[in-house]
């Protein structure tokens, strides 16, 4: 395998990790992992959102490259296949063909069915509902709001709206609809049915990443990740708080 065919390969990889919501120190270290077993040194930095990646050979050519990522998500499956290939490939050097292989079968990886998502959406929010101390009215009222606001929130992504749009509508839908279900079911506490109905939709993964980086050393990457996360709470808090100003008038 040639400089610019391990280059590509170790791009390849980190970006499916950095896209699935791997941390920085995970990328880093399968890229480095990669590059050593295909028989490179290399240097990489690797941002929340862009991997910088100087590769080396003994005979000291050198090649560098940067890969812009822009939509990222959580995918813990692809994760762990990259980690397993990063892992083999230092062991076990393989052809281009036959890594550039195994990372498209990783990137074809079909994620869960849209009717399993929407039943998982809908029983998460009435577990929340009942560990909260819900009634089972405000525990099936937070599985209905839960179930639409799912719905909206597929949409909306599929449409290509930015995430900071996406969580405010979602937040506001929820509050808006708990309310209403208030409203028509008698002895129901709203503000259980609201909190249900939005805690999914919460960063913890992004506030637990940007601490692990903060952790390792990496201070752009941390601070980054829990900006993010805090700017999406923001927008929970404010759609939430607008519903209610609205409902309660």
């Amino acid at each position: 395998m040639n400089i610019n065919q391990a280059l590509f390969i170790a791009l390849e990889a980190g970006e499916i990790l950095l896209r699935n919501g791997a941390e920085t120190y995970r990328v880093e270290e399968s890229i480095i992992k990669i590059c050593n077993g295909l028989g490179f040194s290399c240097e990489t930095i690797v941002f929340p959102t862009g991997i910088f990646l100087t590769i080396s050979s003994d005979e000291k050519d050198s090649e560098t490259s940067v890969r812009r990522i822009k939509v990222r998500t959580f995918n813990l499956l692809k994760i762990d296949r990259v980690n397993s290939f990063s892992r083999k490939v230092l062991n076990n050097p393989i052809s281009y063909d036959e890594a550039l292989k195994e990372l498209e079968e990783i990137k074809a990886l079909k994620t869960y069915s849209i009717p399993l998502q929407l039943i998982s959406a809908s029983i998460v929010t009435f577990a929340f509902a009942t560990l909260f101390g819900g009634s089972i009215k405000d525990s099936f009222a937070a599985l209905i709001i839960g179930l639409f606001a799912y719905i909206l929130n597929l949409m909306m992504q599929k449409a290509g709206y930015f995430p900071f749009l996406i969580n405010f509508v979602l937040s506001f839908i929820c509050g808006m609809l708990s309310l209403l279900m208030s409203t028509l079911i008698t002895d129901s506490n709203v503000y259980i049915i609201i909190i249900s109905s939005v805690l999914m939709y919460l960063p913890g993964v992004a506030m637990t990443n940007g601490i692990r980086d903060l952790l390792v050393g990496d201070i752009v990457s941390g601070l980054t990740r829990l900006g993010e996360a805090l700017l999406t709470i923001i927008a929970i808090g404010l759609g939430v708080g607008l519903a209610l100003s609205v409902g309660i008038k």
